[in-house]
């Protein structure tokens, strides 16, 4: 009887455990990424902001990215995907700038949900070094 009880309960700790790594903090609207003034992170800001915006899989995705551009992944994005994409140190000469400042044409209608907040932490990222942190 005892022993049943302590496998109870350490499933009913197990599950708690788990459902409290379940954060109520998950970020799944774009518009909520607020990037800091400096220390840009990548985990923390720059992939949530692409996947939610751009690296979804209809369009930036693994399965089949558009104009072979992968977005969800940092080796993706600085090695593997297309050359220039991010150019650390470099947001002029990098292309995610460049098309979230329309020099670039681009085809999705996502520009238009793209805050100044996002755009300068974009390219505030890339002025520190476009660090994989």
């Amino acid at each position: 009887m005892i022993r049943w009880l302590a496998v109870i309960l350490v499933a009913v700790s197990t599950i708690l455990l788990g459902a409290s790594a379940c954060s109520t903090n998950t970020i799944t609207n774009p518009q909520d990424i607020v990037f800091p003034d400096s220390g840009v992170s990548y985990l923390r800001h720059v992939q949530p902001f692409l996947t939610l915006s751009c690296g979804f899989a209809a369009c930036h995705g693994d399965a089949s990215p558009a104009g072979g551009v992968r977005l969800t992944s940092y080796t993706s994005v600085m090695f593997t995907s297309r050359p220039n994409l991010a150019v650390p140190g470099k947001p002029d000469e990098s292309l995610i700038i460049q098309v979230l400042d329309r020099r670039i044409p681009h085809s999705i209608a996502v520009l238009d949900r793209v805050t100044s907040n996002q755009y300068q932490g974009m390219r505030r990222w890339i002025i520190e070094g476009a660090i994989n942190n």
